[in-house]
């Protein structure tokens, strides 16, 4: 049986309950970020194909909803660039038609500079890109783009996007202090967010291992600073403390080892995303330890889960 592209509901802190979609497989991206959650990109490119068919993509999502899953997103996210799946438009047109939770689509931005990206994305409810470097010299220090993604040309493909989208547009800054977190810095972003014109501008930090062990956190006063310089649409996200759904569930067990093969989380994390209580969590997370299945990570921000991966990539 073929393996679903459907993960979680998991706990965003922009999206509320996400449930996750991979459309790519793992670690297919146009970037290797310092700060990206799981892993180096072994060889970024910009190759667009169908990794995954829309049709799978549909029938995996509709299954999961009959399950009984609750979700406030669709996300088109995952493991790697999910503008790279050249199926993408029509895997948004046909959820659209399937179901009337919202779809969203996180992406990096960084091949939006194609009108046939920026077709395809018409039809979706919110659009999230990432914005992490003002200029060319931190875009190739933070994001290691490959080397068909240019920095002006990244950036003005978010701005035509902008001309030409109708729906929201929620800008990430992923801020890595000592990097981009200077007021010079800032003084640059402001220049594209004027120019972009996002419905919001999130400002994201490290909470979660990340692929570069020094990439850190700025502080809460830099924080709120860069936020007050980008005024009114800035904000600081943080984890998510909602409330969490019923979910649809294979075992405990296989849910827990596949959320942690996509993303490390805190216990917490597991709870809400898969709506069981953490003493119940533990029982099956503590042979998993012990199995090497599981590792786990200790962060300043606190304890993180993930699977231990094999040839750098999750088990297909």
């Amino acid at each position: 049986m073929a393996k679903s592209v459907v993960y979680g509901p998991v706990p965003s802190r922009r999206l509320g309950r996400s449930l996750g979609v991979d459309l790519v497989p793992y670690k297919i991206c146009s970037y290797d970020c310092i700060y990206c959650q799981i892993g180096r990109t072994p060889s970024p490119t910009t190759e667009r194909r169908p990794y995954v068919a829309a049709e799978k993509v549909v029938k995996d999502v509709i299954a999961k909803l009959n399950q009984g899953v609750e979700a406030d997103y669709i996300s088109l996210a995952g493991s790697g660039e999910p503008t790279l799946n050249s199926e993408i438009g029509e895997i948004i047109k046909r959820l659209k038609k399937a179901t009337d939770i919202p779809v969203t689509v996180l992406t990096n931005g960084s091949i939006l500079m194609l009108a046939e990206v920026r077709e395809s994305l018409k039809s979706a409810d919110v659009v999230l890109p990432s914005f992490d470097a003002p200029d060319t010299a931190l875009f190739q220090q933070i994001n290691r783009p490959c080397s068909e993604v240019v920095f002006k040309d990244m950036a003005e493909g978010q701005v035509q996007f902008r001309k030409e989208y109708q729906g929201q547009i929620w800008i990430e800054i992923f801020l890595v202090e000592g990097m981009n977190t200077t007021d010079e810095a800032v003084q640059r972003f402001c220049y594209w967010m004027e120019r972009i014109r996002p419905d919001r501008i999130h400002l994201n930090t490290a909470v979660r291992p990340t692929a570069e062990s020094h990439v850190k956190r700025p502080s809460d006063s830099r924080l709120i600073r860069i936020r007050d310089m980008l005024g009114e649409r800035a904000e600081i996200v943080v984890p998510y403390a909602g409330e969490a759904g019923a979910t649809g569930r294979e075992t405990i067990r296989d849910e827990i080892v596949s959320l942690l093969a996509r993303r490390p989380c805190t216990l917490s994390d597991m709870a809400h995303g898969l709506n069981t209580h953490q003493n119940e969590l533990i029982k099956y997370l503590e042979p998993l330890v012990e199995a090497g299945e599981i590792e786990v990570q200790r962060t300043s921000e606190g304890t993180y889960y993930q699977r231990r991966l094999q040839n750098n990539a999750p088990e297909a």
